[in-house]
């Protein structure tokens, strides 16, 4: 999901924009700034992660996933650092 979808699954369900954001694991965490980055992410618990990457992803000279191209997107992760 992009920023950019989520606001508008925001918008389109009239959930307001200062609506703080928990990441389910096996708890609900409270995020704040501490657990926002910006990184590439590794989805090997994610089939649709996993489905996304392979449509998606850079590949090297072998076809497999170039997780070091400049071109690999990075993605807004959210992590509550207990995982």
């Amino acid at each position: 999901m992009t920023v950019q979808e989520l606001v508008d699954w925001c918008n389109a369900n009239d959930i307001s924009l200062d609506t703080q954001i928990a990441v389910r694991a096996k708890d609900d965490y409270f995020i704040d700034e501490t657990c926002l980055e910006l990184d590439v992410p590794y989805f090997g618990n994610s089939r649709e992660g996993e489905e996304w990457m392979e449509e998606n992803a850079p590949r090297d000279e072998d076809g497999e996933i170039d997780y070091d191209s400049s071109e690999m997107p990075e993605f807004l992760i959210l992590d509550s650092g207990r995982g």
